[in-house]
């Protein structure tokens, strides 16, 4: 199935997900945007670091966004304090953001970059300690270091110039 860009304000394009309004405690949430939990349970913040946990995606209009507090366009914040959907489910086809510098093809495992974007995910490498024959890593948790895949690719986007909407499937 191709999956074609969504032609009104939503972020959702395919999918049953689960769909949660939260308050926004911080700035710059805007549609499309990874974000993670806030200080509440209740509140939400825009994923800053490859290395956060996100909890969904911004939604937007399509997805229940209240008229007085939605986002005149995708590019524009919701202001704090303001309600908005919380998209979430594996399996979800999601209108993201692909951060800027990134150029990815289909199937292309992404992670959080800053400001809620995403990035390609960088294979795990391994070095070799000077001078011994084996190589030693230290890992604690399960969480991985370099930031968790949270979607896959569904088209092959360059956005080697500046940041790009990109559609994805959601793996949060």
């Amino acid at each position: 199935m191709t999956f074609t860009a969504p032609s009104g304000r939503k972020v959702v394009i395919a999918g049953r997900p689960v769909i949660e309004e939260l308050t926004v405690e911080g700035t710059g949430i805007k549609p499309s945007l990874l974000c993670k939990k806030g200080t509440a349970a209740t509140q939400v913040v825009v994923v800053a670091a490859a290395t956060d946990k996100p909890s969904g995606w911004v939604g937007w209009d399509g997805e229940g966004a209240h008229p007085k507090m939605s986002p005149a366009t995708r590019t524009t914040a919701y202001t704090a304090a303001d309600k908005c959907p919380v998209v979430y489910g594996p399996g979800t086809i999601i209108y993201g953001r692909l951060a800027s510098g990134q150029n990815v093809t289909k199937d292309t495992p992404l992670i959080p970059a800053e400001d809620g974007e995403l990035q390609a995910a960088a294979t795990a490498t391994a070095v070799e300690t000077d001078g011994t024959s084996h190589v030693t890593a230290a890992l604690a948790g399960s969480f991985p270091a370099g930031g968790m895949i949270v979607a896959l690719a569904k088209e092959n986007k360059d956005a080697s110039a500046g940041a790009a909407n990109i559609i994805v499937e959601s793996l949060i």
